[in-house]
């Protein structure tokens, strides 16, 4: 098979791995296979083989000859780390994590193996774990742009802006070339609801380059922080207009409208979102809680008939929508429709776990209002049957 007439581990293994050297993978593992048959305690053959399957993704077996490397040398940081790489790639985050927690036992002074399980922990949101490990990869010596960037960047989904904020500035002052570190920044700005300073961070990325929808949408959060809702809808309709919403079109376009929809609900402009919770709904019929917003924008422009009949789609896609119930029931109590208006309010109290008999000290704002309009709505019908 080999064309050889003398075989003997070490030349098998050369010429397995002069195949390497070739880009042939396949004919050096039959090399290393081969040269095993002969002598199957050759400890080099294993981790080669192990880099060998992992180069041709079959990860499987290049975890059983990492393994059996390990067996001969337990104490090699790099086995247990190339083995960490194999369970990473096929999924099994936490035999990752646990590797690479053994290799940092045996070589604590390499940072980037700190950086591989910092990552592993990011992606099962492991976040103060993660955030431990991008410290200690920067302490061990790997103060790059890329590890800035990741510790900045779990800084902002714990929440902690401050820090976020100066971890990306000090990633700008080693390239302030990178504009894209300017919408991290804008980010840190924002948590930290200064978001004057942060629509300057946005904009400047703006005027450098073309961006995507998700900068104008960033802006508009931060002009609806502001209370200016005109240049928030301004914002969103760039976000929506934008060459970088042809990606994922129709969700993105789900997500802004919606925005805009709350934007003109919140200023009383009730026919505009109406406009564009029905612009939701004709990309998509079936997320039930845009026909429960655009029942309660009917429901204050006085139209009870379109309003009811938007509940009552919501209910069917979500018949456990007590909001959409709720909200029904008042629709019908204001057309005198008191008998189902009465249906709607016990089932909406039946959803929420509430007893109707419960006293109204024991109860909160919104139990108490359920209540009393149930308790007027009961009055009123009896009035008018009288």
């Amino acid at each position: 098979m080999f064309g050889l007439f003398k075989k003997k581990p070490e030349d098998l293994i050369e010429n397995g791995d002069s195949e390497i050297e070739r880009g042939d993978v396949e004919s050096a593992i039959d090399y290393y296979l081969e040269a095993l048959k002969l002598d199957k305690d050759i400890q080099a053959v294993f981790e080669k083989l192990g880099d060998a399957y992992f180069s041709t993704k079959d990860f499987g077996n290049s975890i059983k000859n990492f393994t059996k490397a390990i067996r001969f040398s337990p104490y090699d940081y790099l086995l247990y780390e190339k083995r960490g790489d194999c369970y990473k790639e096929r999924g099994e985050i936490l035999n990752a994590i646990s590797d690479y927690e053994k290799a940092i036992r045996i070589e604590p002074e390499d940072y980037s193996i700190y950086m591989k399980k910092a990552n592993c922990e990011l992606k099962i949101d492991y976040l103060d774990e993660a955030l431990d490990d991008y410290l200690q990869a920067v302490q061990h010596g790997g103060r790059d742009i890329q590890l800035l960037e990741e510790v900045g960047d779990v800084y902002l989904k714990l929440e902690k802006f401050e820090l976020a904020f100066e971890t990306f500035q000090e990633a700008l002052l080693l390239d302030k070339k990178n504009i894209y570190l300017h919408d991290k920044i804008g980010d840190a700005l924002k948590g930290l609801k200064m978001y004057e300073e942060a629509i300057d961070e946005y904009k400047f990325l703006i005027s450098q380059q073309e961006v995507g929808a998700y900068v104008y949408d960033k802006i508009g959060d931060c002009y609806r922080g502001l209370e200016n809702y005109v240049k928030a809808i301004e914002s969103y309709e760039s976000a929506l207009h934008s060459r970088g919403n042809e990606e994922n079109k129709n969700e993105t376009s789900i997500y802004i409208l919606d925005k805009l929809g709350d934007i003109y609900f919140k200023t009383e402009e009730y026919q505009n979102s109406i406009k564009e919770y029905s612009k939701i709904i004709e990309i998509d019929r079936t997320i039930f809680y845009f026909y429960t917003k655009r029942g309660r924008a009917y429901h204050k422009i006085g139209d009870f008939s379109k309003a009811i009949t938007d509940y009552t789609k919501a209910i069917g896609l979500n018949p456990s929508d007590s909001y959409a119930y709720n909200k029904r029931a008042e629709a019908y109590h204001s057309t005198q429709n008191f008998d189902r208006a009465i249906i709607d309010y016990e089932k909406t109290l039946k959803l929420l776990g509430i007893r109707a008999d419960k006293p109204l000290d024991k109860m909160d704002f919104k139990e108490i209002s359920i209540i009393k309009n149930m308790r007027k709505c009961a009055e009123e019908k009896d009035i008018d049957t009288e």
